[in-house]
C-alpha cells in the first residue's frame, strides 16, 4: 500500500509531505497506481522547484519520497506553491478514492 501523509501548518498550509510504499496493484512496471502517484508528485515537486523564491528539503528513494518547504520568502511563491500542493493532494486523493486498497491520504 501507498501511504501519503501531508502536513499542514495552524494556518491550514501545507508544508511537508510523505509518500512510502508501492501498491501492488499491478506486478513492477505494469503498476497503473503507483505510476499515477508517481506522476502526481513528482511533477508537483518540478513546479515547486521551479518557484525561483522556494527552497525545499528532499528525499527521493525507491517507494519513498518526503519533500519538506524550507523558505517561501514572498507572498506571491507562497500563492504558487499552495496552489501546487492543493492540486497534488486533490490528484493524490482522487486516486486513493478509486484504489482505497492501494493508496491511503492522511492529513496530519
Amino acid at each position: 500500500m501507498i501511504e501519503v501523509k501531508v502536513w499542514r501548518t495552524p494556518e491550514r498550509g501545507i508544508y511537508k509531505f510523505s509518500i512510502k510504499g508501492h501498491a501492488g496493484y499491478d506486478e513492477y512496471g505494469k503498476d497503473i497506481v503507483c505510476a499515477a502517484v508517481s506522476a502526481i508528485s513528482q511533477t508537483a515537486v518540478l513546479g515547486i522547484e521551479n518557484i525561483e523564491g522556494v527552497k525545499i528539503r528532499k528525499k527521493i528513494e525507491e517507494g519513498n519520497l518526503e519533500v519538506e518547504i524550507e523558505q517561501a520568502l514572498k507572498e506571491i511563491d507562497r500563492i504558487k506553491l499552495q496552489a501546487i500542493l492543493e492540486t497534488m493532494l486533490l490528484g493524490l486523493k482522487d486516486v486513493a478514492q478509486g484504489y482505497s486498497d492501494y493508496v491511503k491520504v492522511e492529513e496530519v
